[in-house]
């Protein structure tokens, strides 16, 4: 009964206080004000889980559930259990009689026919904004959910102001509609249909001075925050209240997109395709259609889906733009949010924790990083089975155009999931311009494995025919052969209606920039933030980016998508074509592009969005510093991920906007490139970092440049950087260890027992386990015994770095294999083929699966031999030089 609940009044519209029985709410925890929080402005029941993930995102699912019992504890005691309600799986706040101002606000809000006085009461509850002052310090998701809710309070703060500014001018009471205004303004200063509704209320007001005193104002902040003009009917308004004369305003008509034309001289390709397509049923296929610019290729790639998903099937799209190399696992990313859609709890649970490293929606990702034993290969697989789980019996597609601009690592992901394909109804579709460089063959060797489907242009007997269907006569027909030279993309534009006299006559180029001109001032400057996104983009990015109101950004894109300049893609948008985007972001002036990049990073940075695409913003705005710092993010951010390429990438990046860490970044760049074997990279960033740092890490430096000369057969070399590492003060057992190994190696036996044993009595006085580890799998790699190797094992088990482990279940696998026992030596190798995965060394994945090819030869398993022999061959080939120099050392390693 209502007689048996505790009154209860909160108010959040600005610092959070709550009464309960007119007593101030005493709690020990920040967390249960911010539960209570959660509950009241979302105003329903949530289950535990998500309560919990909200408030403890870091913690593991028994703690955090363990934390919230005590937390609703707290709060059922404060606040009565009639206002608290749970159960064993949901949480729920009784409002029954409650005062809550955010309540009161939107009743009011949502009224049509509320008038002056009810507006101006709910607008008075406002002290400052939604839960100002309060925050979670270790919670990431209830920051993101305050910030949400805040904007949503924001902006119906800002409708409610319009409608009683509107209200009171319609009675004549300009004074307060002008406060109201300025209340509006303040909630943003961009907004400048606010600034023309000040300008005029005081001009009605009979203040003439302050109405051109806010003229100034507009100009001012419009300039210094998105470098542009105000919109002509400002200034108009301006010139009408200085006595000027204003000019009449003009109004174009939309004009049409480039015509759809018909698809002609590709009948063979279109029917490559659906054949790929109905073959897909019986064994999945890789097609990759390939050609210059501007050929055809995604109209191609169109007709075919258009006429897939007539038969049924299901298409997973995504779209790389250019900039978005550094992006690791960006094109993944958006393959696995089409495959699994709004039905987030469909995801099975063994795939839900891998997937979570990239949709953050799905909850918290698993702790550690790809790069842990297993982890990388189990991640694949958790992502091909969810892209590859949303086809049914019908053969789908998975499309991904502009295959020049993904990221290796997803490149690598969709090698994978290609290689799953053999009994799964998928077709696999990409298009890749070849006009764009592929110095590291990334792309070729992506699409070997399948079907390539070259497009050429069209021919003049192509073009003529599309002209006359268009109604131009034979000679115009021949000009836009002439002019487009059979390019379908320069066709399509010179065809598009209203553009045939003067599109075809003045160039393809003049054909893009008059659809361009056409456009209205406003959304000209909501299409320049557009192109400097470099991405696909929604609706909120723009609206902050622009600086434009969200009624402005909504006709804007209207405007832009009936002129057939952007196209619209589920929530998001994207341009009509990469061209059409180049030449709005030629038009942009330096000083407004630097602004505008400014404040697409800032929109990008409250988003949370990738750090990659952050750090490029921040770079082009010329906030040289926090570009740094945003690039060494995203570079730790594929490191985790075990892109290396990327994260090699980044942290370049950082270096050469001045970071202050160069010498860190510079030997992590020489260790990713160690790992990779990329062994000539290796030694010049080791060596660019030996010359930033200070004497304290020449010894280690000095160390893992030794290491990388063994790696490549250069004995003499490894042991000079050795004694000098020794001599510049660099962990002695350890280096003792490398010493001895590169004594065997040059035949010197005795000298490498010497130098073991002196390594392991240095270590075992100094108490080091990882130099003891590595002693003891040198001295059983030289023949003193299989119980070095399995003393090595037992130490490197305490160890966080897997490297030493897999040395000692490489040696002790050759060990059982010579004696005969090749069941425990396969067994020893394959667990050390997976420590590996967590190290990501290439070159000993290399060897390990040739040592694994010989011990399945001698077991009389040809097939699984050999095809582990391939698998180490192909590794050793990436590996085995650079440039014309070939090091043969490095097919010599089979022992460590």
């Amino acid at each position: 009964m209502l007689s048996c609940v505790r009154s209860l009044s909160i108010a959040l519209l600005g610092a959070p206080r709550t009464e309960v029985d007119g007593q101030p709410l005493v709690v020990d925890t920040r967390k249960a004000t911010a539960a209570l929080a959660f509950l009241a402005v979302t105003g329903h029941t949530h289950t535990r889980a998500v309560i919990a993930t909200l408030l403890w995102p870091e913690a593991d699912p028994e703690r955090s559930r363990s934390a919230l019992r005590r937390t609703l504890s707290t709060l059922r005691s404060a606040l009565g259990a009639e206002r608290l309600i749970s159960d064993r799986l949901t949480v729920g706040l009784n409002l029954d009689g409650a005062v809550f101002d955010l309540a009161e606000f939107r009743r009011v809000a949502a009224d049509p026919a509320a008038g002056i006085d009810a507006l101006s009461g709910a607008v008075a509850l406002h002290r400052d904004e939604l839960l100002a002052g309060f925050a979670l310090r270790d919670s990431v998701e209830f920051d993101d959910w305050q910030r949400g809710a805040q904007e949503t309070v924001r902006r119906e703060r800002a409708s409610a102001l319009d409608r009683l500014t509107e209200l009171l001018a319609q009675e004549g009471r300009f004074d307060e509609a002008i406060a109201a205004a300025r209340q509006r303004l303040a909630l943003d200063s961009l907004h400048e249909p606010t600034h023309r509704r000040l300008i005029d209320l005081c001009a009605r007001a009979g203040r003439r001075g302050d109405a051109l005193v806010q003229y100034r104002e507009c100009v001012r902040v419009l300039d210094r925050e998105l470098g542009v003009a105000p919109l002509s009917e400002t200034t108009d308004l301006y010139n009408a209240i200085n006595g000027g004369a204003a000019p009449a305003a003009t109004v174009s008509e939309p004009a049409a997109p480039a015509a759809e034309l018909a698809l002609v001289g590709r009948s063979r390709e279109l029917a490559r395709l659906l054949g790929a397509h109905t073959a897909a049923r019986e064994h999945g296929a890789l097609v990759v259609i390939e050609g210059e610019s501007g050929v055809g290729k995604t109209r191609l790639a169109q007709e075919a889906l258009a006429a897939i998903a007539d038969r049924g099937g299901r298409i997973l799209a995504a779209h790389p733009h250019p900039g978005e190399q550094g992006l690791a696992y960006g094109v993944i990313a958006a393959l696995l949010r089409e495959a699994i859609g709004a039905d987030l709890e469909s995801v099975e649970e063994t795939s839900r924790a891998d997937a979570a490293r990239l949709l953050p929606e799905l909850g918290p990702p698993p702790p550690g990083s790809l790069d842990e034993p297993g982890v990388r290969l189990r991640f694949l697989e958790a992502i091909s089975r969810l892209i590859l789980a949303a086809f049914g019996e019908v053969p789908g597609v998975v499309w991904i155009d502009d295959l020049q601009w993904c990221d290796p690592a997803s490149l690598d992901a969709l090698a994978y999931l290609a290689r799953r394909l053999e009994s799964r109804p998928v077709l696999l579709l990409g298009a890749r311009r070849t006009d764009e460089p592929d110095p590291q063959r990334i792309y070729a060797r992506f699409a070997e494995p399948g079907e390539r489907l070259a497009l050429g242009r069209l021919s003049r007997a192509d073009v003529i025919s599309l002209a006359l269907q268009s109604g131009l006569d034979e000679p115009a027909a021949d000009r836009v052969f002439r002019e487009s030279e059979g390019l379908p993309l320069f066709v399509a534009e010179l065809l598009a209606p209203g553009l045939e006299a003067s599109g075809a006559g003045g160039g393809v180029r003049a054909a893009f920039e008059a659809r361009l001109d056409a456009v209205s001032e406003a959304s000209a400057q909501v299409l320049s933030a557009a192109a400097l996104i470099g991405r696909t983009f929604d609706a909120d990015t723009l609206r902050l980016a622009s600086g434009r109101s969200e009624e402005e950004v909504a006709t804007a894109l209207e405007e832009l998508g009936a002129r057939g300049v952007i196209l619209e893609r589920d929530a998001a948008y994207d341009f009509g074509h990469e061209r059409l985007r180049a030449i709005t972001e030629e038009r942009i002036g330096l000083a407004r592009r630097r602004l505008l990049h400014r404040r697409i990073a800032q929109a990008l940075q409250s988003a949370r969005a990738d750090p990659a695409i952050v750090a490029g913003h921040l770079e082009l705005s010329g906030d040289d510093a926090a570009a740094a710092l945003a690039h060494v993010a995203a570079g730790e951010h594929a490191r985790s991920l075990f892109a290396p390429l990327e994260a090699v990438a980044h942290f370049e990046a950082a270096i050469a906007l001045g970071h202050p860490a160069a010498a860190e970044l510079q030997e992590a760049i020489g260790d990713l490139h160690t790992l990779r074997g990329a062994y000539g990279d290796a030694l010049a960033a080791y060596g660019a970092a030996a010359a930033h740092e200070d004497d304290g890490a020449a010894g280690r430096l000095e160390h893992k440049l030794g290491g990388v000369h063994e790696r490549r057969g250069e004995w003499e070399l490894a042991e000079r950087h050795y004694e000098d590492a020794l001599a510049l003060g660099a962990q002695e057992a350890v280096v003792q260890c490398d010493r001895s190994r590169v004594a065997w190696r040059r035949g010197e036996v005795e000298l490498a027992r010497t130098l073991g044993f002196e390594a392991l009595a240095l270590a075992e006085d100094s108490g080091a386990v990882a130099a003891a580890a590595q002693a003891n799998n040198i001295l059983g790699l030289l023949g003193c015994g299989r119980d070095y190797l399995e003393r090595s094992l037992e130490l490197s088990s305490r160890l966080a770095d897997p490297g030493v482990r897999v040395a000692a279940l490489n040696n002790l696998a050759r060990d059982h294999a010579a004696s005969g026992d090749l069941g425990a030596a396969e067994a020893l190798l394959r667990e050390a083929l997976e420590q590996c995965a967590r190290e990501g060394d290439l070159h000993h994945e290399a060897a390990l699966r040739n040592n694994l090819a010989d011990v399945l030869h001698k077991a009389g398993r040809g097939d699984q031999a050999m095809e582990e022999l391939k698998r180490a061959v192909s590794a050793f080939a990436a590996i085995g030089g650079e440039g014309d120099e070939l090091y043969p050392g490095v097919w010599s390693l089979a022992e460590w």
